[in-house]
């Protein structure tokens, strides 16, 4: 028979949650940016406190020992509960677990304090519960983000509070309202079961979660052009590998830009690339894919578009464009745009072959003239000169 020792686990428990605030630290130390890690940190660390708090509490009864270990550990769960409100706006909501904390605390103290402890004991035992619960509710409302993590996750800190729960319900059916000892029924055994195993798995999900996290963060800044937000090629090109036909294909060219950065200066020229990215994002679709090619020149990708929408999209930035004025030290100024459209009807679409020819169009509506769309025809190619063939169809303002 195995018999299981109230303060083995109280002291594995301990241990358990000292390297995990360890742990924590250690990852905020190398990433100083995930501040959540270090709210993790925090809380693992007050519960770590609570713990040899209520260690002195169950070897000599003291009221005032038992709020400070008590009034610690919800500290700690609240903690916890911040952090995950954390991770999911990026905003650490201070004052609310302030109230939450010092609530729960003073509800638990004051029963504690004259006298009737084993109500005290009654009232942290469900203050805890609820904490773990919202905890869990708030882990559960954003679990698209990574289900299988998020799912597991928010049911251990159910688990958890139901453990809680457990020891609450047991001193109110054994009428304990007064005890002048710490709580020694076999629910506390539970309870100090379920959270030795749960700890360790909560924190080892909650830096899992964050690595996920990292890991999508590192591929979406080398997939977005960082002045405008838009997707830059490589993310143009992976996005859209498996498109069906019908899909058109726009590039568009902003005119005259050099002249705009050596005449009105850079950050100006900077402007100028961030409104047509913000125009060109509002113009299209969804499921219709953006992005910065490099330089002044941007790409939009229509999926089931064929050659009419494309060029009504087309005419429409460069009207909206045209119609847009700047500001700069050297006085008001206004622009244009350029822009070349490709399309494919069969099979599946060659999506670098379709900028080609888009980029192609282009060239033609920057060679007669700028400030104009033009389509590319599948029956025109480059003739010798390497200048655009004649069958090109042109539409103008």
């Amino acid at each position: 028979m195995i018999v299981i020792d109230y303060n083995s686990l109280l002291v594995a428990l301990s241990f358990c949650s000292a390297g995990l605030a360890f742990t924590f630290f250690v990852s905020w130390l190398v990433s100083r940016s995930d501040r959540v890690l270090m709210t993790w940190a925090i809380g693992a660390l007050l519960i770590v406190i609570s713990l040899l708090i209520y260690s002195e509490f169950v070897r000599q009864f003291s009221p005032p020992v038992g709020v400070l270990g008590f009034g610690t550990l919800l500290a700690g769960l609240t903690f916890l509960l911040g952090a995950g409100y954390q991770f999911r706006t990026g905003v650490l909501p201070l004052g609310t677990m302030a109230v939450v904390a010092a609530g729960t605390t003073v509800i638990m103290a004051v029963p504690m304090l004259q006298g009737y402890d084993g109500i005290s004991y009654i009232v942290f035992n469900f203050g805890a519960a609820a904490i773990l619960f919202y905890t869990s509710w708030d882990y559960w409302r954003w679990r698209a983000e990574s289900p299988l993590l998020i799912v597991t996750l928010s049911g251990l800190y159910s688990l958890t509070g139901l453990s809680f729960v457990l020891c609450g319900v047991v001193l109110i059916h054994d009428q304990s309202w007064v005890m002048g000892h710490a709580p020694e029924t076999w629910a506390e055994n539970i309870n100090l079961g379920v959270s030795l195993a749960s700890i360790a798995s909560m924190g080892a999900l909650s830096l899992g979660l964050n690595q996920v996290r990292d890991a999508r963060r590192h591929k979406r800044d080398a997939e977005t052009d960082v002045l405008t937000g838009l997707s830059n090629r490589r993310a143009l090109l992976d996005r859209t590998q498996s498109l069906p036909a019908p899909v058109a294909a726009i590039v568009f060219d902003i005119d005259h830009f050099k002249p705009v950065n050596d005449r009105h200066g850079h950050e100006i020229g900077d402007v100028v690339l961030q409104r047509f990215g913000a125009l060109l994002e509002a113009s299209i679709r969804d499921g219709d894919i953006a992005a910065r090619l490099g330089g002044e020149e941007f790409a939009v990708i229509l999926p089931g578009a064929n050659v009419a929408a494309a060029t009504v999209v087309a005419e429409r930035m460069r009207q909206s464009f045209a119609e847009w004025g700047f500001q700069s030290p050297t006085g008001t100024f206004t622009n244009t745009v350029s822009a070349g459209i490709s399309h494919s009807v069969d099979g599946q679409p060659d999506l670098a072959g379709l900028l080609r020819e888009a980029d192609t169009a282009l060239y033609e509506a920057k060679r007669s003239g700028r400030n104009r769309v033009v389509v590319y025809s599948a029956t025109t190619g480059l003739d010798a000169s390497g200048k655009p063939g004649a069958e090109v169809l042109q539409l103008r303002a």
